[in-house]
């Protein structure tokens, strides 16, 4: 991904400004699912809950308090959680008709 991809990831989960170290803060009830694979080795980052692009790389910020420094080279998908809304609630169970 580049950093404008990112950027594109930030926009669509309304984060706010960055903070005194760079990182945009995602709105509450939403996270980022970053997809990395390098030498056909994945890696998938969840809970993630703020960014800040430092150049060519990518720190996130987990909602655990891990922090990740990974290569945008490496970052191949982002997967956002809690900004889509639903069209129509489905119930566990069998459809009554």
């Amino acid at each position: 991904m580049s950093p404008e991809d990112i950027q594109e990831v930030l926009k669509i989960c309304d984060a706010g400004a960055a903070d005194e170290r760079g990182f945009r803060e995602l709105p509450q009830k939403t996270t980022v699912t970053l997809y990395l694979a390098k030498s056909s080795v994945g890696l998938t980052v969840s809970g993630i809950e703020a960014l800040a692009v430092r150049g060519h790389h990518l720190q996130a910020r987990t909602l655990k308090g891990d922090l990740y420094l990974v290569s945008l080279d490496d970052v191949f998908a982002a997967n956002v959680e809690g900004r889509a809304e639903s069209k129509s609630a489905r119930r566990a169970g069998f459809a009554s008709g």
